[in-house]
């Protein structure tokens, strides 16, 4: 069973495979739905007031964004690397995974 702190291996299957894409062919919808998706799991953690601001950016219209996505994708890089200090077995490798991949999503939109 899985609780508010500890997804589900699909979701991280899920956005481990929307990641590891080119992050600009993700269709604003489909990220915006993945992201509701964590926070309504993750609420109360930092990982999703993090998805909120994520969203933001993301529904934003302004040009030049990738930068400000880029610094708050490194923030949810370093919030799942700790999720993954804290969890076990199946999760923390994912996690651990899934904050490899944020951070160097975040570096190469800064």
């Amino acid at each position: 069973m899985t609780d508010a702190t500890t997804p589900n291996v699909i979701d991280f299957d899920t956005t481990i495979a929307a990641l590891q894409t080119d992050l600009t062919t993700i269709p604003p919808a489909d990220a915006i739905a993945l992201i509701e998706s964590w926070q309504q799991q993750l609420q109360g953690n930092d990982i999703a007031e993090d998805l909120g601001e994520l969203k933001q950016a993301l529904m934003s219209g302004t040009s030049g964004k990738g930068e400000s996505i880029g610094a708050i994708m490194a923030d949810l890089g370093e919030d799942t690397a700790e999720l993954a200090a804290n969890a076990s077995g199946d999760v923390a490798a994912k996690a651990r995974q899934l904050a490899e991949i944020l951070q160097r999503a975040a570096k190469s939109l800064q």
